[in-house]
């Protein structure tokens, strides 16, 4: 009884907000408030039989530009907007790739979500698909001549394995395991701002590097973050050169199935299981943190996919959950699967040049970054920020 009626009360909810920024967007209109319209278009991935890719039309009121800065209160205004986004409902974007094109149209959060069949214009060699897109329609907003391109991960023939990996507290310190804290990192700081984790850049390029050049091994990231964060992270690991990859966030909301984010757990384990059905012939390292549930997600997915997940890796960043961490040691031990949970990356790096994954030159440029952030950390922040 208590499920039907709290369905019952998110459906009607969901309506109300609906038709209320339907009201609001009208309003707008009138009053000639509305911006013109805007493509974010996300990381995808997938194989020669599938391509998923995603994307967003929102109104562009210049989060997506903001890139650097210093003050508090420029963050904060930027990221109320960022959170705020005006999305665009019922927007018409066409999509091309190679010989093939077709149309698709934004939900009513402006997300445009896609799956198609390569065929013939799959590109085997490369690690990347790029499927272009335009703006053809945005309804009430302006829609100025508009095209983006959504990059499509894919594994090349000569990947040996993946990386699953986390974000927040495991490449970029957010404190996500304290609420307060993690609030006030994500609203008070630019991409630029935010402080890598020591050994990411130079672990994460190793692991990804094989035969076939620095992307041979592809890398995911998933994590409960929200899409509104998309871009902003995406800028992060371009900047402290962390390879980019599929991003696997989450809504951020309500609608008729959840309230709100939902669960952190069920959707880093369907994501993962979304990876690891895709690529069926990679097997995987998983890296997290145990500041939130990384470590029991991690055990499942050993036990649900015997002898596909090759070692774990946890940073301890709050020692917390520790019945998490026994758990995911007692599971790895029984498989033979290596596991670190340590403060960094080092013994991460030990294991993986024992296993031979990376080299002993590439293991000592991750000694070298542990120490050159853990000696000067407030350089290495803010070495990007232009003010």
């Amino acid at each position: 009884m208590g499920s039907n009626w709290s369905a019952w009360l998110r459906r009607k909810i969901h309506y109300a907000e609906g038709h209320l920024d339907k009201h609001r967007r009208s309003l707008r209109r009138r009053l000639g408030l509305v911006k013109p319209a805007i493509i974010q278009p996300y990381i995808g991935f997938g194989t020669s039989e599938r391509l998923w890719f995603r994307g967003r039309v929102i109104e562009n009121r210049g989060e997506i530009e903001h890139l650097n800065s210093h003050s508090l209160l420029t963050n904060l205004r930027y990221t109320y907007k960022r959170y705020s986004s005006r999305e665009i409902p019922g927007a018409r974007i066409a999509w091309t790739l190679g010989s093939q094109s077709g149309e698709m149209v934004t939900d009513d959060e402006g997300y445009f979500d896609v799956t198609i069949a390569p065929g013939e214009d799959f590109d085997e060699i490369g690690p990347w698909q790029n499927v272009d897109v335009s703006l053809v329609n945005a309804g009430d907003a302006e829609a100025p001549p508009l095209e983006a391109r959504c990059r499509i991960r894919t594994p090349r023939p000569e990947a040996q394995f993946g990386i699953i990996s986390d974000i927040d507290d495991t490449i970029v310190k957010t404190g996500a395991f304290n609420f307060l804290k993690h609030w006030r990192t994500v609203v008070s700081h630019s991409a630029a701002g935010r402080q890598v984790l020591p050994g990411t850049s130079a672990l994460y390029t190793a692991l990804a590097e094989g035969s076939a050049g620095p992307e041979t091994n592809p890398v995911v990231y998933v994590s409960s973050s929200p899409w509104n964060l998309a871009d902003l992270f995406e800028r992060f690991m371009a900047l402290n050169n962390i390879p980019l990859g599929p991003m696997l966030l989450k809504d951020f909301g309500l609608d008729e199935t959840k309230w709100f984010t939902g669960g952190h757990s069920g959707h880093k384990g369907k994501m993962i299981e979304r990876v690891m059905t895709t690529w069926p012939d990679l097997n995987f390292i998983l890296i997290g943190d145990s500041g939130q549930r990384d470590a029991d997600i991690y055990a499942d997915v050993i036990e649900k996919h015997e002898g596909r997940v090759m070692a774990v890796f946890i940073r301890d960043v709050a020692h917390v959950n520790d019945q998490h961490i026994e758990r995911l040691k007692k599971v790895a031990e029984a498989a033979g699967i290596p596991v670190a949970v340590t403060d960094d990356l080092s013994a991460a790096s030990e294991i993986c040049t024992r296993q031979g994954w990376i080299d002993e030159g590439e293991n000592r440029q991750v000694q070298v970054e542990i120490e050159e952030i853990e000696k000067n950390d407030e350089a290495w922040l803010h070495r990007h920020v232009d003010g």
